[in-house]
Formats: structure tokens, sequence, C-alpha cells
């Protein structure tokens, strides 16, 4: 009998468990896999092409596998320059908010608060609400001078 609670997997998420040392083999095959795919090998064949080309043809010095791999990171870090991300992630500490800039953000925010009640058409109920106050004390007022 299998338990009722027990989470359903979603179908479209591919997990990969790591439970002792089949798991830490499985790891380590999925991260020399990647490295090999993603750094060895286009320094592989950017050695390759150097070699096949400059160095034959020119006088420049053949390379190894190594040399190449920094060739493909050099290329790397070129394009990421280039391809500049929109975002930025900065890692430093704000410093304290003074009692006046702490003033100024409220009263930046309560300014901001009326602009869009203003704006939302609440004032035209609290004008009518106004004028219904106002008619009421009248009326109050009148009573209390009836009375006198």
């Amino acid at each position: 009998m299998k338990p009722k609670n027990k989470l359903k997997p979603d179908k479209k998420i591919k997990t990969i468990e790591i439970r002792g040392i089949g798991g830490l083999l499985k790891l380590a095959f999925i991260g020399i896999c990647l490295a090999a795919g993603f750094g060895v090998f286009p320094g592989y064949a950017l050695m390759y092409i150097w070699n096949l080309f400059l160095a034959a043809n020119t006088s420049l010095p053949q390379i190894g596998i190594l040399q190449g791999m920094l060739l493909y990171g050099i290329f790397i870090v070129i394009y990421l320059l280039h391809n500049r991300p929109k975002f930025s992630i900065s890692c430093g500490s704000f410093s304290e908010l003074s009692d006046e800039e702490l003033e100024q953000i409220i009263t930046k925010a309560k300014l901001d608060a009326e602009k869009r009640m203003k704006m939302s058409g609440f004032e035209l109920f609290q004008s009518k609400l106004e004028e219904l106050e106002k008619a009421q004390k009248e009326e109050q007022e009148e009573k209390d001078k009836k009375e006198v």
C-alpha cells in the first residue's frame, strides 16, 4: 500500500538523486562530461585549428591542449565582456540612514500616497463626506438654537 501523503514529483523536471557511492559516481561522471564538453573539446578544436593554419603557414609556434583551453577561455571572456548582461549584482554593505534621510523618504511616500488617492477618485468621495458632515453640523446647530 502506497502512503497517501507522498508528494508527486513533477513530470517535467528530471532529478538526479545523489545517494551513497553510486550517487557520487554519477555526480563525478556528469562533472567530467561537462568539463570535457565545454572545456577540453573546444580547447582541443582551437589547438587543432591554430596548429593547422597559423603554426604551419606562419612563424607562430605550435600550442598544446592547455594553451588551446586558455585561448578558448579568452574567447569566452571577450564574448562576455562584449555582451554584458543588463543587470548587475552588488555585494556591499549599505550605510544606515540618518533621521533626516528617513524623514525625507517618509514624506515622499506620503506625497506619493496622496497623489495616488487623488488619481483614484478618492478625493471626490472625501469631499462629499465632508459636505455631509458640514450639513449634519449645521442641522445640529439649528436644533441647538431652537432649544435655547
